[in-house]
């Protein structure tokens, strides 16, 4: 009898929607089901939503706020290392390239607007370089030229201008339309223009207006040097020439040359300025002696013993100088 109720129910049901059914037959409260994409049905308590049983929605697994929950710390810390790594070893040396391009840019634009300046043909014109006295210093690369003549600098009140060092400057300089020539000929060993060198001197002079004393030193290289400067600039009043055995000289520039840096200070380029000097420095210095302009001093000795020598002859030429000077001066 049972199972006929049971089944009398089941045909009483027929028709009847499953949902309906289901209200009618179950003895639970009917369970919410909510299926994945898997099939897999999440079981969820009746009235209760995915918010909470409140029916309030919160943010699901997959929201922005969320992700931060499952960061690891120690991730965090590497991070924020290597953003400031990445700053220290990229950024900060890129900002500091940029920034010293900029002051390079800045120190080129007034190393031109210097160069354009300059000195107007009015000024040279003007400026008195024949009451100058002015003794050029030669003798053989290495020789002692630029130890003297710094020397003389502290004891006799002389402007000292080297030659080689004005051109080394000008080869440095940023905007110089002569650097890559003068590199080449220093290079080679070979002598620059006498128009650049000229140019250069003149101008190293005209820096120094209060100075009625200059040593020119390593000037004139040659004939053609010694002339142009005369017919441009003025007269040399006396020759300081220091004689050294070429021996002597190659062994002093080979021990300069482990700490100058000088890109002449090799034995392939000193073997080219020892031809140089002989062929053509050697003439001037005859050439002068004719006119008794010359005075010789012996690099035998030690530097002391040497610049003694040099520190005599010079006094000796001042003494004479200024005598004639005020005999002039009386007339």
């Amino acid at each position: 009898m049972f199972s006929g109720g049971v089944l009398r129910s089941s045909q009483q049901l027929r028709g009847v929607p499953l949902f309906a059914r289901q209200l009618s037959t179950s003895p639970r409260p009917l369970l919410a089901r909510s299926y994945t994409t898997s099939g897999r049905p999440n079981q969820l308590r009746m009235g209760q939503t995915r918010g909470g049983g409140n029916g309030q929605k919160r943010p699901g697994n997959n929201s922005f706020l969320s992700r931060f929950d499952r960061i690891n710390p120690l991730a965090l810390v590497g991070a924020a290392t290597i953003l400031i790594s990445g700053y220290m070893l990229i950024i900060k040396p890129y900002m500091e390239w940029r920034s010293e391009l900029k002051h390079r840019a800045v120190e080129r634009q007034q190393e031109e607007e210097k160069a354009q300046a300059g000195y107007t043909e009015e000024q040279v014109a003007k400026f008195p370089f024949g009451k100058k006295t002015v003794v050029f210093v030669l003798g053989g690369p290495g020789s002692g030229k630029g130890t003297n003549s710094s020397k003389l600098v502290d004891d006799f009140g002389f402007v000292h201008l080297s030659a080689g060092d004005l051109l080394r400057a000008e080869q440095k300089r940023p905007v110089s339309q002569y650097g890559e020539l003068i590199a080449h000929y220093i290079r080679e060993g070979l002598i620059v223009p006498h128009e650049i060198t000229i140019g250069l001197l003149r101008n190293a002079m005209m820096d120094h207006p209060e100075s009625d004393r200059f040593l020119i030193d390593g000037f004139p290289r040659n004939l053609v040097q010694a002339k142009a400067f005369e017919d441009s600039v003025c007269k040399a009043k006396k020759v300081l020439y220091f004689e050294c055995p070429e021996s002597t000289m190659l062994e002093r520039l080979l021990d300069r040359g482990k700490t100058s840096g000088r890109s002449d200070d090799n034995i392939e380029s000193i073997k080219k300025r020892f031809r140089t000097y002989v062929n053509d420095s050697k003439p001037v210095i005859d050439e002068y002696a004719k006119e008794g302009k010359v005075m010789t001093v012996s690099c035998k000795g030690s530097v002391d013993d040497v610049y003694k020598v040099t520190h005599k002859k010079m006094s000796d030429f001042l003494q004479a100088l200024e005598k004639t000077s005020q005999q002039q001066d009386a007339k």
